[in-house]
């Protein structure tokens, strides 16, 4: 058991590194492989296009063959037939008539004025013809100090007779395959260094997105396990608190009248501080079954103004003690199928948060028939929201920060858990607000085909 213990952390200790070298490898090996690929083309390239020059040479020479047999008397014939051939092609740079006999090589004509007998490359190649037996051409490509470029050299065996053999040589350039060759390189080298570059940038790209990937799921399997502890820590907390309440209101009851007098605002501030961590805990056990998709819902026939008629008469008293007006504006409304626990949860909270955060004035919950939903609004004439905070607001444990707002007790939980509460209900949730002079949310809810 401690071997198997000991070999796992031993792999992770190896795979650690091996998340870093994986990118490292890649980043290199594509590049590298497409600059192996393009030098092989290249090179594959030039010896095919050397192939097809050094097949012209041979072709050239063989079309001259037969005239130079048949005039290999008469010097100057030969001299005018291998001149004729040189300028009518721009390719054939020079031809030379030699006679081998034994080791000995003699021009016998020539196009090229600086060919002698003695030239190496032509005592090579002429050699090679006679010892391979006197039947095949042979090639090589060659620097021509006096042309200063590249030729191929080409020896094509005309005829032979006695101990003496006839030997036809050409010169072809390659001046056009090298302009060619280097003009693909320099395309090829281009392409490729906009391919490495483009291939470096993405995986680069790839991998930090990678990374971050696997950053964030990390986060999320975090995120998770904050989610269940709360969900725990909430359930546990759930039955003392609510035995908390319980006790409170019974020791209440037993209080005299004489003692209180003198205990009621202590007994207030508790039952105060009580209700807060209830309504805590159900916003974190309320985000817990949401995020976890445990959340229900049961959808039945409902007249949305009795849900707002009963909010009214429960929050009037809270209203009244602040010395607001509480008011309603219904419009005719059908019944439509929704959840009316829920939906007396979302008008609910609305209809608190307006009365927590409205100083003087009123709140007013309104309701209309919008196409084809239902609109409920709820308005105060609050502190309202600073303009850089209306898109955060509905985002969990944002609330505002300032000197109007740092009194009013609250989670940051309530607008969230409300929204995903009508998203659920399949509605929308709008918040309008003037900093300083109020605030208006509203949603809206489907009819789905309801009649009046």
């Amino acid at each position: 058991m401690f071997k198997i213990k000991n070999l796992l952390s031993k792999f992770t200790k190896i795979a650690k590194p091996a998340g870093l070298i994986y990118p490292i490898i890649i980043i290199v090996t594509i590049p590298v492989l497409l600059i192996v690929n393009t030098v092989w083309n290249l090179k594959n390239f030039k010896r095919d296009v050397n192939f097809l020059i050094r097949h012209q040479a041979a072709s050239i020479s063989e079309t001259l063959k037969p005239a130079v047999s048949q005039n290999l008397g008469d010097t100057q014939t030969l001299y005018t037939l291998l001149k004729g051939a040189v300028d009518s092609n721009v390719d054939l740079q020079s031809a030379t008539i030699v006679v081998q006999k034994g080791t000995n090589l003699n021009l016998l004509t020539s196009t090229d004025p600086n060919i002698t007998s003695q030239d190496p490359v032509l005592s090579e190649l002429a050699n090679l013809t006679v010892s391979m037996g006197f039947d095949e051409s042979y090639a090589g490509l060659n620097y021509d100090i006096h042309l200063q470029e590249n030729v191929w050299d080409v020896t094509v065996p005309i005829v032979k007779d006695n101990d003496s053999y006839y030997i036809l040589a050409t010169k072809i350039t390659v001046q056009a395959v090298d302009e060619l060759l280097s003009r693909t390189s320099k395309d090829s080298i281009t392409i490729l260094v906009i391919l490495v570059a483009a291939t470096i940038a993405l995986l680069l790209n790839h991998f930090i997105f990678y990374r971050k990937a696997m950053e964030t799921k990390k986060l999320e399997e975090l995120d998770k396990l904050k989610d269940e502890f709360i969900s725990m820590a909430s359930h546990e907390l759930q039955a003392p608190v609510t035995g908390l309440v319980g006790y409170l209101e019974l020791l209440q009851d037993k209080i005299t009248p004489i003692k209180n007098t003198g205990l009621q605002s202590d007994v207030d501030t508790l039952k105060t501080l009580t209700n807060d961590l209830h309504n805590l805990i159900q916003d974190l056990l309320n985000v817990s079954r949401i995020e976890q998709g445990r959340i229900k819902v049961e959808m039945k026939d409902v007249q949305v103004n009795e849900i707002i008629d009963n909010v009214i008469k429960t929050f009037g008293p809270q209203a009244k003690g602040k010395n607001l007006e509480l008011l309603v504006e219904k419009g005719e409304l059908p019944v439509i199928q929704t959840d009316p626990d829920r939906l007396r949860q979302v008008i609910a909270n609305l209809v608190s948060n307006s009365i927590k955060y409205t100083l003087e004035g009123q709140v007013k919950v309104s309701s209309a028939v919008e196409k084809d939903s239902i609109k409920v609004a709820v308005s105060d004439t609050g502190i309202g929201i600073p303009p850089d905070h209306l898109s955060k607001m509905f985002t969990k444990f944002h609330r505002v920060q300032d000197e109007k707002t740092k009194e009013v007790r609250g989670t940051g939980l309530g607008l969230w858990i409300i929204k995903q509460i009508v998203e659920l209900l399949g509605g929308q949730i709008y918040i309008e607000s003037i900093y300083g002079t109020g605030t208006t949310l509203s949603f809206t809810l489907p009819v789905r085909g309801n009649t009046r």
